[in-house]
């Protein structure tokens, strides 16, 4: 008789996990066409399965679905920080003050190469050459200086000589891994340069130059390296952003939804006579007539995906420090905010989403601009319809640091314990639009992996200092922290533009414990409010103390005495977190009941943190 194994202890270094299917194999065991699958993992800059299987559920009516025409790259050097933002006021103002010129189809950038054709199933080349490039982006030849330039129809900033060399050979780099691969990338046509203004009458010209020369060029600025796709037809029409919901009445017509952009053929608005032209929805991919006051033109680069970017390093002494940087942040249009533009990137799956939701409002609510008559066919029109976000209620969730797990329990338990956390929210359908980090290096790395295991690593961190534990326990001095930049070089996808709500130079150090309600209540309070027309979850990853101080005032409760708040600090484990909700009719939030479990190791504790602090 055989006998059986001895039984076997089993450590977390021996849990393994499949990891060998590529996204697309995913995409296939889903049930979707290999060549649908590439195609949606192209078009939304390769950000995972969940975001590409978004898309193809959107596409399911796309009648060009099934087509295999490659989409185009191109590689940018964008600007980031107050250098980008005087470009982007100077953008803003000449709009407002001479009218649409070429300059606002895109936003401030450097093209280092023309537009390049990749086929869908070598997407991942443009990543890997992206990666391959960036230990030469750290050796450049000090700060990028520019100079301005204005002729006949033409405004720009033009590189100096020594960046055009190093840009031309960091581009030749890039070429030569894709030429292995099939993809031909041409080196740059034209002296390196931003473009500020061109396509404008010549009695623009005055004006423009005049606003362009308020652009302080010794702006600090880092530069970050982008490699983004577009949809070929997009090169070749006018781009239009839906700016109010229609729901169409009529068979040949477009769902307008918000938060979608149409292209169009580029005469379309000169050919019709009635205002309803046909165009292309960028989230469906469907075709049909749409009512034009509907929408406005503006930038083609909010229908591009981006791929892959990395900063720049650039010259210590000039007081910037940059590193190599995946996914990074997202550039503004030329007609929007940074944060709106933002909105898009980090969390696109949100548009999807709304797709092929129904309408639920009524018909007959007042709109903003009437529908313009169409006279083909004659049928009798419907009033449109106002469509809603349907995020539902408002929730905010404060989660604390994780522990030093490699400390504890060895490296190997780092691979399973964030994923554990992770996945468990997602399993439950928590989705996060909004988030926040103290800016201690614990809760920046907790709240990364907790969004790559959710799949939702796309969404900048906002580092916010009003979030960071009680001074009181600082009194030797506070530890240096890393600044949003430094983080982003890294590979910290952190949003380097963000404004905080309170900055470190505004700590006092003297803070007692009522001083530390008031902080961290203040700074919840107004990030709630920073978007509460916008709606959505926030995480705020925090102390053990901020599961306590950031919703205890919210919720209408008092402070604590210290003596309460000491004796409570102790007991809430790492990875505890409390939830809020909002009443979308009183405004008012309550604590409710979390979606997960709170998790159990080592000497941490098996505590609901609502149970601790508001005991039923």
């Amino acid at each position: 008789m055989d006998k059986p194994p001895p039984p076997r202890r089993r450590h977390s270094s021996t849990i393994r996990r499949d990891d060998a299917k590529s996204n697309v194999d995913i995409l296939q065991l889903m049930g979707f066409p290999k060549h649908r699958a590439e195609k949606a993992i192209a078009a939304t800059g390769d950000k995972g399965v969940n975001l590409a299987s978004d898309w193809l559920l959107s596409h399911v009516n796309d009648p060009d679905i099934d087509s295999l025409t490659p989409r185009q790259y191109v590689l940018y050097l964008c600007p980031v920080g107050p250098l980008q933002e005087q470009m982007m006021k100077f953008y803003n103002d000449s709009l407002k003050t001479c009218g649409w010129n070429g300059s606002h189809s895109y936003f401030p950038h450097i093209t280092l190469c023309p537009f390049f054709n990749v086929e869908n199933s070598k997407t991942h080349v443009v990543k890997e050459a992206m990666k391959n490039i960036e230990h030469y982006l750290l050796n450049t030849p000090g700060p990028l200086k520019l100079d301005f330039f204005s002729q006949t129809n033409f405004i720009g900033l033009f590189v100096q000589d020594d960046y055009y060399r190093y840009l031309s050979e960091l581009v030749k780099i890039f070429a030569k891994d894709c030429k292995a691969y099939g993809i031909d990338v041409e080196p740059p046509k034209k002296q390196l340069h931003v473009t500020l203004a061109y396509q404008y009458s010549g009695e623009q010209h005055d004006k423009l130059t005049s606003l362009a020369k308020q652009i302080d060029l010794r702006a600090e600025c880092v530069w970050e390296l982008r490699a983004y796709s577009r949809d070929p037809r997009i090169g070749k029409s006018e781009v239009r952003k839906v700016k109010q919901a229609y729901k169409g009445s009529l068979e040949d017509e477009l769902d307008l939804i918000m938060g979608d952009y149409v292209f169009m053929d580029m005469n379309e608005s000169t050919r019709s006579t009635d205002k309803w032209y046909n165009g292309t929805s960028w989230l469906t991919g469907q075709q049909g007539m749409f009512p034009g006051p509907f929408t406005e033109r503006t930038a083609e680069t909010w229908t591009w995906a981006l791929h892959e970017s990395h900063l720049m390093g650039t010259n210590e002494e000039e007081g910037a420090a940059a590193a190599p940087l995946t996914n990074g942040v997202r550039p503004p249009p030329c007609t929007g905010g940074q944060e709106e533009y933002e909105a898009l990137w980090k969390n696109p799956d949100d548009l999807y989403a709304k797709v092929n939701k129904p309408h639920k409002e009524k018909r007959g609510l007042l709109i903003d601009h009437p529908i313009p008559e169409k006279r083909e066919p004659v049928v009798e029109k419907k009033p449109p319809v106002v469509e809603k976000k349907e995020l539902g209620p408002r929730q905010l969730y404060v989660i604390r640091h994780a522990e030093r797990m490699d400390f504890l329990f060895g490296r190997s338990y780092c691979d399973t314990i964030f994923d554990d956390a992770g996945e468990a929210l997602k399993t439950k359908g928590v989705v996060f639009h909004h988030v926040y980090a103290s800016p201690s290096f614990r809760c920046v790395q907790t709240v990364t992996e907790i969004l790559r295991s959710m799949g939702q690593q796309n969404i900048p961190i906002r580092v916010e200092p009003g979030i960071f534990e009680w001074l009181g326990w600082y009194q030797l001095g506070l530890p240096r922290f890393f600044t949003p930049t430094e983080l982003k070089g890294h590979g910290y996808n952190v949003d380097v533009n963000y404004q905080p709500v309170i900055t470190t130079a505004k700590f006092d150090m003297e803070e007692d414990i009522q001083d530390y309600y008031k902080r961290s209540g203040e700074t919840s309070k107004r990030i709630l409010a920073k978007h509460q027309h916008e709606g959505g979850n926030v995480l705020m990853l925090g102390h053990a103390g901020s599961v306590e101080v950031c919703v205890r005032q919210l919720v209408g409760k008092s402070p604590r005495s210290t003596q309460d708040f000491r004796e409570i600090c102790p007991k809430v484990p790492y990875c505890g977190l409390i939830v809020c909700q909002e009443d979308p009719q009183t405004r008012k939030w309550s604590v409710i009941d979390t979606p997960i479990l709170p998790f159990t190791h080592g000497q941490n504790k098996k505590v609901v943190v609502k149970e601790l602090l508001y005991p039923s």
